[in-house]
């Protein structure tokens, strides 16, 4: 192909010609002499370079980057050029005002008649446009690959914002998902944001991103647009030049809006910017439905608490989530009796006047679908006579089916690959929850039995001795009544110690059924109250030295409470102690609980089979966040040390308490 630039008739090479007829609107040509410097360019306006004029007479290291030109990259290309006739190359170039962007470059040789080298043709193909779309698909490979590699939702949503800024040099981008009460939450968000709240209500803090949602497909508002005084009224209230928004959509129901903006000053959107973002909102809708789901689990994992919640209502919202969020019709849970019986546990219709109410296809047919999901272990879809489609998934715990899921859908829907593995999810819920709450009521059972026994031997050994020595000792008094009066009072005195011993004992006991007291009278009353029954029940000196009412939670009051009670119930049944000192002291962001005696002492480290006192005491500190120290040896006495941290910073331990809890010692 032969060119005219200037007064020179040019063959350009087979690769310049193409680079030519494909775009011409992004082409520029110019014409070299052997030096290098330009005798004439066409299409140098392109580069920021006016007609021309700004170019010519300039070398052509003028366009490239200032470390290819030191390096020598425009001679090499000229040589290479001279050399073979034709040389191609792509990289960066510079424009008039400084700015990059990337470009093929195809420089030819020029010779006159005799063959000897009259100059260059050198066509640059500004490629940013192209280059910039690759960037794009690069950077959706990588958020699906994110996707597929099961990294969290929360880290995808970081992922796309900061691409998606990138993509289109915006000042902010954010995702939003569209929740319950038509509330747009902010998911994540990148760049010089804007301030806004993280849950934003529909008007007017969020206006165009809901008129955006209503329309069904993206806009741009820019605060220069003269049809919509409205929109730039507001753009100025937030200092934003422009918004991009862009609706998300996962199976035809919007579930998010996509959003950039750039700040007061900065350029607006262009149809190329609505194209690359456009690039990015499949990803984001199944991002966004995905850290939706996780959140429902997440709550739903709450409910599932049986002790808060109660199994009927725990399952209910579980077949509500697997309605709401698949666009089924209804869903209900059945759960197999021991044995071969099946029995409906909750579940949700979504056109029934009260929610929890089960449809009538699933009253009528539990047996069949049911039953099939059951023995195949494996989800089971079925199409029913009216179109409608019905899902049944098995509830396995341990590998054993307990029940089964079952959602219907209306006749236009069919449940894809993306429903049934939410409802997967949502059956391994279910049968968590379920055995949870078959695991609380046995360990319920269970607890009940061992505080009966634990009662029943207390009672044996202390209270029913007590009421049978006053018995006997009241026979005593009858029979010396009738003989010598003056002996009847030593077995009167008698029955008034057992029965002062056994109203001691009696209230210990209802102590230690009664620990909501501490919500009442507090901890040091508490434990002021079990000290007490130690001295009266079994003669030992108790003194308890208490500091006030410590700033802690009420979970941490009730496990140093019942430290206290399992280690003054040590000391009194192994001990054979003569004194005990318990101290309740305040520090700087701690509550310390000693208890020392002087009795025969024992080694901490020693295993006491179907002893679980300590062990116990350990853990309840550990479950308030707390820490148990045990000093004791052979002969020497024992020292527990319970500290648990307070919820506030209390007063400090005063200096009486730290010298009796440090420089007092065991009590003798």
């Amino acid at each position: 192909m032969v060119v005219v630039i200037g007064i020179q008739w040019v063959e350009v090479s087979t690769q310049g010609a193409r680079l030519l007829r494909e775009d011409m609107s992004t082409v520029t040509v110019l014409a070299l002499d052997p030096e290098g410097y330009v005798l004439s360019a066409s299409g140098a306006s392109r580069m920021g370079y006016g007609h021309g004029e700004d170019i010519v007479h300039q070398h052509i290291s003028r366009l490239y980057p200032a470390n290819e030109a030191a390096s020598g990259e425009p001679a090499h290309a000229l040589a290479a050029a001279a050399a073979d006739g034709t040389y191609a190359h792509s990289g960066w170039r510079v424009r008039a005002d400084g700015s990059r962007f990337w470009a093929d470059t195809v420089a030819t040789a020029t010779r006159d008649a005799d063959g000897r080298l009259a100059g260059f043709c050198v066509v640059v193909r500004d490629l940013t446009g192209h280059w910039q779309h690759l960037e794009r698909l690069r950077a959706v490979g990588e958020i699906n690959q994110a996707i597929l590699a099961g990294v969290s939702s929360e880290e995808v949503l970081t992922l796309i914002v900061q691409r998606v800024r990138e993509a289109v040099d915006a000042g902010v981008a954010r995702v939003m998902s569209l929740d319950w009460g038509d509330v747009l939450t902010v998911r994540a968000a990148d760049g010089i944001a804007v301030p806004a709240p993280r849950s934003l209500p529909p008007y007017p803090e969020s206006v165009l991103d809901y008129d955006v949602i209503r329309a069904g497909r993206a806009k741009v508002f820019s605060g220069t647009d003269p049809t919509s005084p409205e929109y730039r009224s507001w753009l100025r209230d937030v200092g934003l030049a422009a918004v991009l928004s862009t609706p998300l959509t996962v199976r035809g129901r919007t579930v998010g809006v996509l959003e950039v903006a750039n700040r007061r000053g900065g350029r607006s959107f262009s149809p190329d910017d609505l194209q690359a973002v456009g690039l990015f909102t499949e990803s984001a809708g199944l991002a966004v439905q995905q850290a939706r789901s996780e959140e429902d689990l997440r709550r739903l994992a709450c409910t599932a608490d049986v002790g808060r919640a109660s199994l009927r209502g725990t399952l209910d919202a579980l077949a509500t989530s697997a309605v709401v969020r698949t666009d089924g019709r209804s869903c209900a849970v059945y759960l197999l009796e021991p044995g071969p019986t099946l029995w409906l546990a909750g579940g949700h219709d979504r056109d029934a006047a009260s929610a929890g109410g089960p449809s009538g296809l699933f009253q009528a047919v539990p047996g069949t679908l049911v039953r099939e999901a059951i023995a195949a272990a494996a989800p089971v879809i079925r199409t029913e006579s009216e179109g409608g489609a019905v899902a049944g998934l098995p509830l396995l715990c341990r590998g054993e089916a307990i029940g089964a899921l079952c959602c219907s859908y209306p006749a236009d829907r069919r449940p894809g690959d993306a429903d049934i593995a939410f409802l997967q999810a949502i059956a391994e819920q279910t049968a968590s929850t379920v055995e949870n709450d078959r695991l609380w009521a046995a360990a319920r059972e269970t607890a009940a039995l061992e505080e009966r026994q634990r009662l029943s031997r207390e009672l044996h050994d202390s209270v029913s001795q007590a009421l049978y020595g006053i018995a006997l000792g009241a026979r005593t008094a009858r029979e010396l009544l009738d003989r010598d009066v003056a002996q009847a009072a030593e077995p009167i005195d008698y029955v008034r110690r057992l029965a002062d011993t056994g109203l001691a004992e009696m209230r210990a006991v209802l102590n230690r059924l009664r620990p909501e007291s501490l919500e009442t009278d507090g901890l040091g009353a508490t434990l002021a109250r079990h000290v007490d029954a130690l001295r009266a029940q079994y003669g030992i000196a108790a003194e308890a030295v208490l500091e006030a009412e410590p700033e802690t939670t009420l979970e941490a009051k009730h496990a140093l409470c019942r430290i206290a009670q399992e280690a003054l119930h040590n000391v009194a049944k192994h001990a054979r102690a003569r004194h005990v000192l318990l101290q309740l002291l305040i520090g700087p962001g701690s509550v310390t609980l000693v208890i020392d005696d002087d009795g025969v002492g024992f080694d901490p480290r020693a295993s006491f089979p179907g002893h679980l006192g300590l062990r116990s005491m350990r853990e309840r500190a550990r479950e308030v966040g707390g820490t148990l120290q045990v000093d004791s040896h052979p002969g020497e006495g024992s020292r527990i040390r319970a500290t648990v941290p307070t919820t506030a910073a209390g007063p400090g331990a005063s200096g009486e308490s730290r010298a009796i809890a440090d420089n007092r010692g065991r009590p003798r």
